[in-house]
């Protein structure tokens, strides 16, 4: 007796199937981490460095931080849904916070806290993982999702809307990536999402999920504004020509050889190639808005993830300042790459 085989299909999944909602997750865990950061330290200076133990042991935030992200993974492997998921990005984020706040200790042999690169090495972690998010976020700039993709984010997130609903905007997203999958999945398939969805509850949002859509509402209007393309590229040619011209400034009249005069040169560097890819982008913005707005958020790779590095270990966490700046326009370049 021959056993039945399975119809082949027109595509083929790949071994990992990237959640709909991981990358906001993802931004949720960097965000809480950064938080978690920040917060210790403050409360860590205002406190004088208290030490948890006695004469012979230490116990420092790192092991929290680890015991955190234990938890965090039993969440993740023991429960499903939205809230499950939710909870795996809050506690996770306060342990990577707790880990990697201490990352100068266990880089040196002194269990030096305030090792000078500390800053830098913790910027760039949640740097990574802010740009990864986006990355992952189908915003234009990578690879549209496949067909088998979209019907199993499809299928998951009617599998959430077993446990508490789900809300119409979620509804009409599972409508959609069944429709868009549909020349390459097999009908039979779509049609058993289909009448799953049918089965679920329709939720209505809450709280925290109408303030997110109300800010993402105002934001979108104020970026789309008529005017909104110019005023961004004149922003961001004065301040990364003007910068660079300082830093050039600097390299030239500086004493070579020192430390400072080695983070100063790099960063002019790095931030003269930002200012030039911007004014290329200027050039190629009447013939390609989607070409300038890759540029620009190339350039603003480039202080995200090299500049601000050697910024962080100049300046400390008082670097802080100039992040909101470069997220912002990220963002922006983000949303007008999706939009376009």
């Amino acid at each position: 007796m021959t056993s039945a085989v399975a119809p082949p299909t027109r595509f083929r999944l790949r071994r990992f199937a990237r959640l709909g909602d991981g990358a906001a997750r993802m931004r949720l865990l960097t965000v809480t981490g950064i938080a978690t950061v920040l917060l210790t330290r403050a409360y860590l200076a205002a406190t004088g460095y208290p030490q948890v133990g006695n004469g012979t042991l230490h116990i420092g935030h790192v092991v929290w931080g680890g015991l955190l992200m234990i938890v965090a993974l039993t969440i993740a492997l023991v429960w499903v849904g939205g809230p499950a998921r939710n909870a795996t990005a809050l506690v996770g984020g306060v342990g990577v916070g707790l880990f990697v706040d201490e990352v100068g200790k266990y880089l040196t042999r002194t269990d030096d806290y305030f090792y000078r690169p500390a800053a830098a090495i913790i910027y760039l972690v949640f740097a990574a993982l802010l740009v990864t998010a986006s990355l992952l976020d189908g915003d234009g700039s990578t690879r549209a999702a496949s067909a088998g993709e979209r019907l199993a984010e499809a299928t998951q997130i009617v599998a959430d809307g077993l446990i508490g609903g789900l809300t119409e905007r979620e509804r009409d997203r599972v409508t959609t990536l069944l429709d868009t999958c549909a020349q390459d999945c097999a009908q039979e398939e779509r049609e058993a999402v289909r009448r799953l969805l049918g089965a679920v509850a329709v939720r209505d949002p809450g709280r925290v999920a109408r303030v997110g859509s109300a800010i993402r509402r105002r934001a979108k209007r104020l970026a789309d504004l008529p005017g909104a393309d110019a005023v961004v590229f004149a922003v961001l040619v004065l301040s990364h020509v003007s910068v660079a011209i300082v830093f050039a400034a600097q390299a030239l009249t500086g004493k070579p050889g020192t430390s400072d005069a080695v983070a100063i040169n790099v960063s002019a560097l790095t931030r003269a190639v930002s200012a030039l890819l911007i004014l290329v982008a200027v050039c190629v913005r009447l013939r390609s808005r989607p070409a300038a707005y890759r540029l620009c958020r190339s350039a603003i790779l480039v202080d995200l993830l090299i500049t601000e590095a050697f910024n962080f270990n100049d300046s400390q966490f008082g670097a802080l300042g100039e992040l909101p700046y470069l997220l912002l326009a990220y963002a922006y370049f983000g949303h007008r790459l999706h939009a376009d």
